[in-house]
């Protein structure tokens, strides 16, 4: 008796294992961000845009012309991460998710971009050509640190 209960148990328990994936997965979809409210993020916590935070629409428009976002991304369609990782590898950071086609939750972006915040100000950095960013020293083609006990 206590076998069939066992059995009954462990079917009981994948049925709900299951359904509980399910709910997993429309928690992520109904968390989805669009083009626009990414490109808010990377205004708000990448670049360190000081002033109000643009619309979506201004905002994405901004990271087009920056070359940071394809020019075919519309500020109301949702992020994937495929897109996601293209961007970035863009950047320098690399990304490689096992669902491309599945759409990007606002806090899975937030924290990755506040993970890779030094290589994100680095291409903005790099991009205005000031020349100076948290590794200047390498962008300015020296190859080592100065030291002061190099002075004479």
């Amino acid at each position: 008796m206590r076998r069939l209960m066992m059995i009954g148990g462990c079917v009981l328990f994948l049925a709900t294992s299951a359904m509980a994936q399910s709910d997993v997965e429309i928690a992520r979809t109904s968390d989805a961000i669009t083009h626009g409210e990414f490109a808010q993020m990377v205004l708000d916590i990448a670049l360190g845009y000081e002033e109000a935070t643009p619309d979506p629409i201004t905002a994405l428009e901004k990271l087009q012309i920056w070359g940071l976002a394809p020019t075919t991304w519309e500020a109301d369609t949702p992020l994937t991460h495929g897109e996601l990782a293209s961007v970035l590898e863009h950047i320098g950071i690399e990304y490689l998710p096992a669902k491309p086609d599945a759409p990007v939750s606002g806090v899975f972006a937030q924290a990755l971009l506040w993970r890779e915040i030094g290589k994100l100000r680095d291409y903005n950095a790099k991009r205005l050509g000031h020349g100076f960013s948290s590794n200047h020293v390498l962008d300015a083609g020296v190859d080592r640190a100065v030291s002061p006990s190099d002075f004479n």
